[in-house]
């Protein structure tokens, strides 16, 4: 059935090894063709997110450009069919904009940030999804990774337009902050938090900067950023 392709596509995206995106895009296509053919087993949200998460988790050439492909194709086959069991969601958005942050390839770095810009964008666009703790910890991993670090002002303006957002949207946890630390100077960083200490955690912060997010009594922020509803985006997307 389908969970059973899904498990095993899953199984594929964390083993590692190579070729295994190749492996997880088989099993999806040969779902999709016993599907068209009259098979009840179907390709859903969670396959393609999963495919997609295999190519994140590749590291080879095009692996980001192969995840906004897949968002894509989710998104044309929801619009032609109104399936929403084949809507991408916030999951599915995180994983390409994941695949952009952890591009290998020098050559594809360029093309992976404007992909996960674009993914994020069209994700902040949704009604029935948005972002989350792990999107903006993802978004500034892509800043962290692929700007350059010289280039200091573009860095800068990037991670605190996102923080500033994670800070409305109360998704502020202890990953958000770990990766802001990455991507700006010790200054800067002080600067975003108001001077609240450089070693400062995220249960320190306003409480509205948190109130979506799930904090421990030490103040380590919890990897599941709040809640985001599984219900798929529909709305279209601008291609290049």
């Amino acid at each position: 059935d389908t969970y059973t392709y899904n498990t095993l596509i899953n199984s594929w995206a964390k083993s590692g090894e190579r070729g295994a995106a190749n492996r997880a895009e088989q099993i999806l296509s040969t779902m999709a063709q016993r599907y068209r053919a009259g098979d009840t087993i179907k390709p859903n949200t969670r396959t393609y997110t999963s495919v997609i998460d295999a190519h994140a988790k590749s590291g080879e050439a095009g692996a980001a450009r192969r995840a906004e492909q897949l968002l894509n194709k989710m998104l044309d086959l929801h619009n032609q069919t109104g399936d929403y069991e084949i809507a991408p969601n916030a999951h599915t958005a995180n994983a390409v904009m994941n695949a952009c942050a952890f591009t290998k390839i020098d050559s594809d770095r360029s093309e992976a940030l404007s992909i996960a810009f674009r993914v994020f964008d069209w994700l902040s666009t949704q009604r029935s999804i948005h972002a989350d703790a792990y999107t903006y910890t993802i978004m500034l991993s892509v800043c962290s990774n692929l700007l350059p670090r010289q280039d200091r002002g573009t860095r800068y303006a990037h991670a605190q337009t996102l923080f500033l957002k994670c800070c409305d949207s109360g998704y502020v946890n202890d990953y958000v902050l770990r990766k802001l630390k990455q991507c700006v100077t010790d200054e800067e960083y002080l600067n975003l938090i108001d001077y609240r200490g450089f070693n400062a955690t995220a249960a320190q912060m306003p409480p509205s900067w948190t109130r979506n997010t799930k904090l421990n009594t030490g103040g380590g922020g919890r990897r599941g950023g709040g809640r985001n509803r599984r219900g798929g985006g529909g709305g279209r997307r601008g291609r290049r």
